[in-house]
């Protein structure tokens, strides 16, 4: 099998096989292979292991052994995506090589593993989503509103995972269910008005299934543009009426398991009712960020990656992992010491289906509405080529790390692509 590159040399296609007798009639250095004449995987390869990849790296075999039933019961593709981590930007899954044109020495540049338990792949997958959701977005006020369950419904979104999809729906039938409503000050007080004309909201929802303790505490965030759009006009839309939004996401969800959830029943729905009687808890405060970016990256920032960053965990030392975190309640400060193996426990918790969407577009958003072309876009259609060109791998290492990873590290020239490995 044979590729061009961009200046329309062949580049031989190889496997690891063929690559080894490839570069045996060629000059190579005698760290290139190990004792037993594989390719190094550890040779010139730029990969950088962090902790949480490290601590898999290390536990994994042992761990998925002792508990095989369970993390194939309740999280089927675990394996698959916790084995692509150990895997990635090492040879395990093809790289392509780079040869310095002056030093003849080679870069290999692992393939990577697209995986959302992966802290480097998934820190992409976040600047991706982010920036498709820039270029979707209208230059508007947003507003971040929070949808939570409370804590003993949590079990009922555990397994199966595409229960989720209840909260989602919750979510969406919530927004539409106040979008009519409009209300005006009247002798000091608030008279609500209901519209007769058809509106169109437009949101972003993201899922977390996660509090800052690693608990499975599955909850939607949304980011609302504050306008709202019919077929012949657009009205600001920046009033959000707090209780009307816990009443009937409480009642619209409950009503929805009820449907959906043979373990739910009416005598369940019935204390949800009572023990929580202003209904479940839906944060829609205005949250100041510069930009709207910031917020997008500050809701997208856990929607491709594990559920606890790398500047999180304060200690591994081949056993036990230490980590942090402050309670949402009143932000005090706690350290958790956990075995390596109940660490991965935490995070195993939390890894969601193959292609499973966590995040969703809706109204507006998610359909052109007939005054799309009137309406201004955050970024202009003639930027968006450039900024994708921005995310490509050789200019966003250059971008976040300085450098350019296709120069020899000794000569500081471009290298030039000599072989692909499958």
């Amino acid at each position: 099998m044979i590729m061009k590159n961009n200046s329309n040399d062949k580049i031989p296609v190889l496997s690891i096989d063929q690559f080894v007798n490839y570069f045996l009639d060629h000059n190579y250095d005698e760290n290139m292979f190990d004792s037993e004449g594989h390719l190094n995987p550890n040779y010139n390869s730029f990969k950088k292991t962090g902790i949480i990849s490290q601590i898999i790296e290390d536990h994994w075999d042992d761990f998925y052994k002792q508990n095989k039933d369970l993390v194939d019961y309740y999280r089927p593709n675990a394996k698959e995506e916790f084995e692509k981590v150990i895997a990635c930007h090492n040879k395990q899954l093809g790289s392509t090589v780079y040869q310095c044109p002056e030093c003849g020495d080679y870069i290999f540049v692992g393939n990577t593993c697209k995986s959302r338990c992966c802290t480097s792949c998934g820190y992409k997958y976040k600047l991706e989503r982010v920036e498709k959701i820039l270029q979707t977005a209208y230059n508007c006020p947003h507003r971040q509103i929070v949808f939570t369950i409370p804590k003993e419904f949590r079990k009922y979104f555990f397994y199966p995972l595409d229960r989720i999809d209840i909260l989602f729906e919750a979510v969406c039938q919530t927004i539409y269910s106040i979008l009519s409503e409009s209300f005006k000050k009247k002798k000091k007080r608030k008279k609500k008005y209901i519209s007769k004309q058809k509106f169109l909201p437009g949101f972003f929802a993201f899922l977390h299934t996660f509090g800052r303790d690693l608990k499975f505490n599955p909850h939607i965030h949304i980011l609302i543009a504050e306008i709202k759009i019919s077929n012949t006009e657009l009205k600001k839309w920046d009033y959000f009426n707090f209780d009307a939004l816990s009443f009937r996401f409480q009642k619209i969800l409950i009503d929805l398991m009820i449907k959906n959830i043979p373990e739910f029943t009416k005598e369940d729905a019935r204390k949800a009712f009572l023990n929580h009687k202003k209904g479940f808890y839906v944060y829609a405060e205005k949250k100041k960020f510069n930009n709207l970016k910031d917020g997008i990256e500050y809701i997208c920032r856990y929607c491709g990656r594990l559920a606890i960053s790398e500047n999180r965990i304060l200690n591994y030392d081949g056993n036990n992992v230490t980590f942090f975190y402050n309670a949402h309640e009143d932000e005090s400060y706690h350290e958790v010491t956990v075995s390596a193996h109940h660490f991965l426990f935490l995070l195993i918790r939390h890894v969601l289906p193959k292609n499973y969407k966590i995040i969703r577009y809706y109204g507006f958003y998610r359909k052109k509405p007939k005054m799309h072309n009137l309406i201004k876009k955050l970024i202009d259609d003639v930027k968006i080529p450039f900024r994708k060109q921005l995310l490509k791998f050789e200019l966003s290492i250059q971008k976040y790390f300085k450098r350019n990873p296709l120069y020899c590290p000794h000569c500081d020239v471009k290298m030039e692509c000599v072989v692909l490995i499958t």
